[in-house]
C-alpha cells in the first residue's frame, strides 16, 4: 500500500500511512484500527513553498527542451562521430525528453526545497473527519505538578497535569478544525470535563474559539476519577432521536459512525474495569505526566479519652503507592498552629502485588494526647514535598469537650451503678424503673445525655441515647423468643469503638436472652446461638443492647468490662452530635441542620473564595457537591439576628487510587487495550529541517552524477 496525500480546504495535510506501519510505529487501540489512521501535518508557509516550486520546476523542465551550445572541438577519429550525432539529436529544441536520472534528481531536489520552505510540522494523529469528543480529566491526580515533559525535557516552570492536558487539548482542537489550504477537517468537536462526575463544557460545535474557551474554563478538583458518566454523556449527544415511531415513542438511533473519543488523562480511573466500548467506537488515550513520587495521608481520626475529656488524641494513616519503601515526617496542627511533629521519620513499607491485586504500603501513626477543651480543626500533614500536595494532608473537626449528664435506671444494680459513679461526668442520677416511667411520661428524659437501663425494661423508650443491659428494651424491630444457656462469643466487631481495649474473647455467659433483630440493627457481637450485643442508630434513638445481665457472666471479673461500659457511655454520649465532626470526601454534599430560623448562609472554600448557600425554614443546609479538599467554613446569621456564627467542615481526598500518580501506559477498557500516546509526542514538531537536508543531499547526488557523466 502506497502512502497518499489528502488535500482539502484547510491548513493541515494528512498523510495516510499503511496499516501495518501504523501498528509498528505507534501502538493504538484495536478498537480504532478500522477507522482512518492519519498523521496530520501543518504547513506554516504553504504559499511560499508553492511559489518557489512553481517558479523553478517550469524553467528547469524547459531547459531540457532547449538545445545546449557546445564549443567546437577537433577530434582525431571518426569513431566519435556517432556519439556526437546522438548528442546533437538530444539537444535539438522541442524534441521528446528522454529519461535521465539527472532530471529526476533535479526535480526531487526542487520539490524537497519547496516543501522545506513551506515549513511542515507534524501534529501526531489527525482526523479524516467525523465527530470527536474531548474528555479532560480534572480529578485529584491531575493536580500533580510536573517539572519535566513526557519526553523528559525540563519545563520552563513547574506545571500541573491539568494545565498540560488543557494545552494539548486546545492544540488538538486547532488541529481538528484548523482552516487553510491543507486540512483533514473534523465536522464537530465536543468538550467534557470529568472527575467523580461529568460536565459538558461545550456541546458539538465547529467554533475553535468556543471550544478553546470551554477548555480554559475547566477548573481543577480533588475528586476521584469516574469515567462512566462522561462516556454516557458523549454517547447521548451522538445519537439522533426518532420521533416517528409507530407507537409515538422516542427511540435512540445511533449515528452513522460513532464519534472518536479523545481522553486526556493519566489513566488512573477507578471504574475502568466496569466500562466497555461499543461496536465501532474508537478511543485515543492522550497520556499526561510522568511524575511518580507521592505519599498521602489517607485517614485521620481524633477522640477524647473517657477519663480526660479536655484532651484530644489523634490517629493518622499514611500511604505509599510506590514499589520502594519511604520515610516521611508528619506534623499535627490545631487551628492552623503546629502543635506536634514526629520526632523520627515514619517508615512506610513499599507497595506490593498480592494475587494480582495492588496493595499500597501503609503505616499507622498515633500522636500523643493534646489539651484542647474547645472545638478545633485538626490537620495532619506531610512535611516533605512531593509531586501531589493535595493529598499530603487530612483534617478533622473535633467538637468541644462534652460534660455528660448520666441517668442510671435500676435500684438493684449495685455493680453497674458503682462503675458509673466513677466516670468523669458532669451529673449522675440513679432512679428506679417506676420513677423513670413517670419521668418519661412527663417528658423529662431529655435532660440526660445517656440513660443506662440496668436489667429493667421501661414501658416506653423516649428519644435519646440508651445502654440496656439484660432485659430487652421495648424497641420496634427487636423480637425476644426465649433464652440460651452456656454461651461463648464467636464473632465480634473488634474495630468498633465499643471494643477499644475491651476484648470479649474470654467471655462466658450462663444465660443469654434469645433475640431476633431486624436489618436496622447492627450486630456487634454474636455467638453460635444468636446475637449477644446489638446497636441501633436512628435520628431519634441511639441504643446499645447487651443481651445478658453482666452478673450472669464472668465479665465483671475482666478488665474489658470496665472499658466496655466507659466506651459505650462515651460513644452514646456523642451520638447524634452535628455531622460537622465528620470528614467528607470530594464529590459529596455538605448537609446538616442549623438552628431553625438561621439565614444568610455563606461557605468559604479552601481557596479563599466564598459562595452563598440556602438554608430552609427548619435550618437544613445542603450544598455541593464539594470539589476541593480542605477546610470549609460555613457562616450564617442565627435566628433572632445577632453576631454571625460559623461551622467548620473538613474535606479529605482519602482515595488510594488518586495517590497512585504514575501514569498508565495503556488502558484496558473491556476487552480492548488502548495504548497511550504521550501528549509531548503528539504535539507539533518541525519537519522542514529534515526535508531541507534531504533536498540538499539530492543536489549533491545530482552534481556527483553529472561530474561522472562528463568525464572523458
Amino acid at each position: 500500500m502506497m502512502a497518499s496525500v489528502l488535500i482539502s480546504a484547510g491548513t493541515i495535510a494528512s498523510v495516510s500511512m499503511p496499516l501495518e506501519a501504523v501498528r509498528q510505529s505507534t501502538p493504538i487501540s484495536s478498537a480504532i484500527l478500522d477507522l482512518p489512521v492519519l498523521l496530520a501535518v501543518t504547513w506554516v508557509t504553504p504559499v511560499a513553498g508553492a511559489v518557489l516550486g512553481a517558479s523553478i520546476l517550469a524553467p528547469l523542465v524547459a531547459l531540457w527542451f532547449l538545445k545546449l551550445r557546445r564549443r567546437r572541438r577537433i577530434v582525431s577519429s571518426t569513431l566519435l562521430w556517432t556519439r556526437s550525432l546522438a548528442d546533437l539529436r538530444a539537444n535539438t529544441p522541442f524534441q521528446r525528453i528522454r529519461f535521465s536520472w539527472l532530471l529526476v534528481l533535479q526535480i526531487l531536489a526542487v520539490i524537497a526545497i519547496a516543501l522545506a520552505l513551506a515549513q511542515p510540522e507534524a501534529e501526531g494523529f489527525g482526523s479524516s473527519g467525523g465527530r470527536h469528543v474531548i474528555l479532560v480529566d480534572r480529578s485529584a491526580s491531575m493536580n500533580t505538578v510536573e517539572s519535566t515533559s513526557d519526553s523528559g525535557e525540563e519545563l520552563s516552570e513547574p506545571t500541573t497535569r491539568l494545565a498540560l492536558a488543557k494545552l494539548a487539548a486546545k492544540e488538538r482542537v486547532s488541529e481538528l478544525l484548523g482552516g487553510g489550504w491543507f486540512s483533514a477537517r473534523a465536522s464537530e468537536v465536543m468538550v467534557v470535563a470529568f472527575g467523580s462526575r461529568a460536565e459538558i463544557r461545550a456541546p458539538f460545535t465547529d467554533s475553535v474559539s468556543a471550544l478553546e474557551a470551554a477548555i480554559d474554563s475547566i477548573n481543577p478538583t480533588d475528586e476521584s476519577t469516574q469515567l462512566a458518566e462522561a462516556m454516557q454523556l458523549s454517547r447521548a449527544f451522538t445519537s439522533e432521536l426518532n420521533r416517528n415511531d409507530a407507537r409515538g415513542e422516542i427511540a435512540d438511533i445511533p449515528a452513522e459512525r460513532p464519534p472518536t473519543i479523545e481522553l486526556y488523562s493519566d489513566g488512573r480511573i477507578a471504574d475502568l474495569a466496569s466500562l466497555a466500548l461499543r461496536e465501532g467506537e474508537g478511543v485515543l488515550y492522550h497520556r499526561v505526566g510522568n511524575a511518580e513520587r507521592n505519599l498521602a495521608v489517607v485517614a485521620v481520626s481524633a477522640e477524647r479519652p473517657p477519663d480526660s475529656a479536655d484532651r484530644v488524641q489523634v490517629f493518622a494513616a499514611v500511604l505509599n503507592p510506590r514499589s520502594e519503601p519511604a520515610k516521611v515526617t508528619l506534623q499535627l496542627a490545631i487551628n492552623g498552629t503546629v502543635r506536634s511533629v514526629t520526632p523520627e521519620p515514619i517508615a512506610i513499607p513499599a507497595a506490593s502485588n498480592i494475587d494480582g491485586q495492588f496493595v499500597p504500603g501503609r503505616a499507622q501513626v498515633v500522636f500523643r494526647p493534646i489539651e484542647q477543651p474547645t472545638d478545633a480543626a485538626i490537620e495532619v500533614a506531610i512535611v516533605e514535598d512531593d509531586a501531589l500536595r493535595d493529598d499530603d494532608s487530612a483534617l478533622i473537626i473535633v467538637p468541644p469537650a462534652k460534660r455528660l449528664s448520666l441517668l442510671h435506671v435500676g435500684s438493684d444494680g449495685f455493680l453497674v451503678r458503682t462503675l458509673l459513679e466513677g466516670l468523669p461526668v458532669e451529673r449522675f442520677v440513679s432512679m428506679s424503673l417506676a420513677e423513670f416511667d413517670a419521668l418519661a411520661a412527663a417528658g423529662g428524659t431529655a435532660g440526660y445525655d445517656v440513660v443506662v437501663l440496668d436489667g429493667v425494661a421501661p414501658k416506653v423508650l423516649p428519644s435519646g441515647c440508651y445502654l440496656a443491659l439484660g432485659a430487652a428494651p421495648p424497641v420496634e424491630g427487636l423480637t425476644v423468643f426465649g433464652g440460651h444457656e452456656g454461651v461463648y462469643p464467636r464473632v465480634a466487631r473488634d474495630e468498633h469503638p465499643l471494643f477499644r481495649s475491651a476484648s470479649i474473647d474470654e467471655l462466658f455467659v450462663s444465660k443469654l436472652v434469645a433475640i431476633q433483630p431486624d436489618k436496622r440493627f447492627e450486630i456487634l457481637a454474636e455467638s453460635a446461638e444468636g446475637p449477644m450485643i446489638v446497636a441501633l442508630d436512628r435520628s431519634d434513638l441511639h441504643l446499645v443492647y447487651v443481651a445478658f445481665d453482666p452478673l450472669d457472666s464472668n465479665w465483671p471479673f475482666q478488665r474489658s468490662f470496665v472499658n466496655f461500659i466507659a466506651n459505650a457511655i462515651d460513644h452514646l454520649g456523642r451520638a447524634g452530635d452535628s455531622v460537622i465532626g465528620r470528614s467528607l470526601v470530594p464529590g459529596e454534599a455538605i448537609a446538616f441542620r442549623l438552628p431553625a430560623g438561621s439565614r444568610d448562609g455563606e461557605i468559604e472554600l479552601p481557596d479563599g473564595s466564598k459562595t452563598a448557600c440556602a438554608i430552609d425554614a427548619d435550618g437544613n443546609l445542603t450544598w455541593g457537591p464539594v470539589q476541593l479538599a480542605g477546610l470549609h467554613r460555613i457562616g450564617f446569621t442565627p435566628p433572632g439576628g445577632g453576631a454571625r456564627e460559623s461551622r467548620l467542615v473538613g474535606v479529605n481526598i482519602g482515595d488510594a487510587d488518586e495517590a497512585r500518580i504514575d501514569p498508565l501506559e495503556s488502558l484496558d477498557i473491556g476487552t480492548t487495550q488502548v495504548q497511550g500516546i504521550s501528549v509531548a509526542e503528539s504535539r507539533r514538531g518541525a519537519l522542514w529541517p529534515w526535508v531541507l537536508f534531504a533536498g540538499l543531499l539530492l543536489v549533491l547526488i545530482e552534481w556527483w552524477s553529472y561530474q561522472r557523466q562528463i568525464r572523458v
